[in-house]
C-alpha cells in the first residue's frame, strides 16, 4: 500500500472513484458526488489537460486556459517565479502553472469543488501497481504486454474513420503502427526528414511500409515553417516547446487537412512507459527482490551489454544506486542559461512530486521507470481546439499499469533497451525496426534554424521578457551564439526551449 491513502473520502465517492479508476479509461475528467460536496477527478493518464480557477466562493475547471480567460472569469499573467522554477526543474509536474491564479489538477488527483479552498489530493498511485514480487516468465510477460497495448490502440482507433500516424522508423511508433489493424479505418503514415542522414529515417520506414501495406507519406522539414515570435504550444498553461517543432506541426497539419484525417496517432512516451534507461538499477532491482544469485549477474552482464561499461562499472554504479535509494528519486534540475540570481533562489527548493516522495526506499528502477512517466505528461497536452485531437496510445492507463507491473530488469534483457516490448512485437514488425539500436532525430534541422536565426535569436534572448525579468543569462547565450560552430551539443534544445519560452511569454503578455 502506498503512504498516500488511495481513496481517503466517502463511502460513496470510493465506490465510483474504484468503478472509474478500474473498469474505465481514457482521456477523460469526471464529476462525482459524495455525499453533500461534488468531486472533479482527472484520469490518471493525464490525456486530457485540467486547469483550475479560483474566485470567490466559486471557482472554474477548464481544459484550455484561453477558454477560461474567454469567461471573463479569469485574466491571464505571466507568474514569473513559477516560470523560472518551471525551466530549472526541466518541467517537473506540479499544481502551480506558470500563468497567475491558475493551476492544474494533476493526473489521477482529485479536488472537492464544493470547498472553498479546493484542496487537490491524490486518488491513483503508480505505486499501486507496482509488482511486489519477481515475475520469471518473460513470454507471459510479452504477451501480457503486447494484448495490451493492441487492445488499447484497438479501443482509440475505433473512435475514428480516419488517422495520420507520425512515424520514424524507430519501436515505439512502429508498435502503434503495427497495433492499428481495424479494416474499417483508414490509416496514413508520415514521416518527417531533414538533410542530413542522420536525420532521414526513410530506409526504415519504407520497411514499415512494406511490412504492414501502409502509404507513408515523406516530408522535408522546411526553414519557411519557422517563426521565432510563435510558440508551438502558446495555448498551454507552461512553456514546454522547442522553436524547431513548427517545422513538424505545420506539415503535418497541413497533411491532415488535405487527407481530411480524424486524428493524429503517435508513439510519444514509448521509451517512457517501456522504461529506456541507460543505467544499473535494473541491478539494484533485482538484487532487492532475489538477492545476490544467478538472476543479478545476468541483469548486471545486460546492463554492461547495453551501456558498454565494464561489469565493474556497472557494480560499482549498483551500489551507488542501492545506497541512495533512502533519499528516493532525485529529479535532475537545469540552470543551463539561467540567470545567477534565478538559480540562487531555486536551489534550495526540493524538486518534488508525491509520486517520488512514495519511492523512497524502494526499488530505484521503479522509481526511476515513475520519474521517466512524469517527464513525458506535459508532453502529452497538446490540447488545440482548432486541430484533431492527437492520441497518445502508449499512455493509456491500462497500458502504463501494465508496464508498471512489469520487474525493471526484464526491459534490459540481453543487453537491449525496451527489450520486453522488442520481445513483444518482434512477430508484427520488420527485423530491421525490432533490433535497432540507433534513433534518428531533427538535430541537423534545430542546428540549421540556429543558424539561419542566430541574429534574431540574440536580440529575442537579449531584449526580450525573460531578459527584463532576469530569469535567463543573456550574456551566456551571447558567448555560445558567437561561436559560428555548425552544432552546438546539447546546448541546442536548451536555446531552442528558451526562445520558445519566449514566444509562449509574448502570446499571454498584455
Amino acid at each position: 500500500m502506498s503512504e498516500v491513502a488511495v481513496n481517503p473520502f466517502g463511502a460513496a465517492f470510493d465506490a465510483v472513484a474504484s468503478a472509474l479508476l478500474k473498469k474505465h479509461w481514457g482521456a477523460y475528467c469526471g464529476v462525482v458526488r459524495d455525499g453533500r460536496s461534488w468531486r472533479f477527478v482527472r484520469d490518471p493518464s493525464g490525456g486530457l489537460p485540467a486547469y483550475l480557477a479560483r474566485g470567490p466562493g466559486s471557482c472554474m475547471i477548464g481544459s484550455d486556459p484561453e477558454l477560461i480567460a474567454a469567461t471573463g472569469y479569469w485574466r491571464p499573467a505571466i507568474a514569473w517565479a513559477n516560470l523560472a522554477c518551471h525551466l530549472y526543474t526541466r518541467g517537473l509536474p506540479t499544481p502551480a502553472t506558470s500563468l497567475e491564479g491558475l493551476v492544474e489538477i494533476l493526473p489521477g488527483h482529485t479536488c472537492d469543488i464544493c470547498d472553498a479552498s479546493v484542496p487537490i489530493e491524490a486518488l491513483w498511485s503508480p505505486w499501486d501497481h507496482v509488482a511486489s514480487d519477481a515475475v520469471a516468465d518473460r513470454q507471459e510477460q510479452a504477451e501480457a504486454l503486447r494484448r495490451t497495448v493492441q487492445n488499447a490502440v484497438s479501443a482509440w482507433s475505433s473512435r475514428y474513420s480516419s488517422i495520420l500516424i507520425g512515424v520514424s522508423g524507430g519501436l515505439d511508433s512502429s508498435i502503434v503502427a503495427a497495433s492499428l489493424t481495424r479494416g474499417d479505418v483508414r490509416v496514413t503514415g508520415v514521416t518527417l526528414i531533414t538533410e542530413d542522414p542522420d536525420g532521414d529515417e526513410r530506409p526504415f520506414t519504407r520497411q514499415l511500409a512494406q511490412g504492414l501495406g501502409l502509404e507513408i507519406h515523406e516530408i522535408p522539414y522546411d526553414l519557411a515553417d519557422i517563426d521565432l515570435g510563435l510558440s508551438c504550444v502558446a495555448h498551454l498553461a507552461r512553456p514546454i516547446g522547442r522553436s524547431h517543432a513548427l517545422a513538424y506541426d505545420r506539415p503535418m497539419h497541413r497533411l491532415a487537412r488535405a487527407s481530411g484525417v480524424e486524428a493524429f496517432f503517435s508513439g510519444n512516451g514509448g521509451d517512457n512507459v517501456f522504461y529506456y534507461t541507460q543505467s544499473a538499477n535494473p541491478v539494484a532491482d533485482r538484487l532487492l527482490a532475489d538477492g545476490a544469485g544467478v538472476g543479478a549477474l545476468h541483469t548486471l552482464r545486460d546492463v554492461s551489454r547495453l551501456t558498454g561499461c565494464t561489469p565493474l562499472q556497472a557494480a560499482a554504479a549498483t551500489i551507488a544506486s542501492l545506497r541512495t535509494r533512502r533519499g528516493g528519486y532525485q529529479w535532475r534540475t537545469d540552470p543551463t542559461f539561467l540567470h545567477a540570481r534565478t538559480c540562487a533562489d531555486l536551489v534550495h527548493l526540493p524538486a518534488e512530486h508525491p509520486w517520488l516522495r512514495e519511492g523512497r526506499a524502494r526499488a530505484p528502477g521503479k522509481a526511476a521507470h515513475i520519474a521517466a512517466l512524469l517527464r513525458i505528461q506535459s508532453g502529452l497536452e497538446g490540447y488545440d481546439r482548432s486541430l484533431p485531437p492527437m492520441i497518445n496510445p502508449l499512455m493509456s492507463q491500462p497500458v502504463i499499469e501494465r508496464c508498471l507491473a512489469v520487474p525493471s530488469w526484464m526491459w534490459v534483457e540481453a543487453g537491449r533497451d525496451r527489450a520486453l516490448a522488442r520481445r513483444a512485437f518482434a512477430p508484427l514488425l520488420p527485423d530491421a525496426i525490432h533490433q535497432r539500436r540507433s534513433k534518428g532525430g531533427p538535430d541537423g534541422f534545430a542546428n540549421q534554424v540556429i543558424h539561419r536565426h542566430r541574429a534574431e535569436i540574440i536580440e529575442r534572448l537579449t531584449c526580450g521578457h525573460l531578459a527584463r525579468e532576469k530569469i535567463i543569462d543573456s550574456q551566456a547565450i551571447v558567448t555560445l551564439l558567437s561561436d559560428e560552430r555548425p552544432t552546438l551539443g546539447a546546448d541546442q534544445a536548451r536555446l531552442l526551449s528558451l526562445l520558445d519560452t519566449e514566444a509562449w511569454v509574448s502570446h499571454w503578455s498584455p
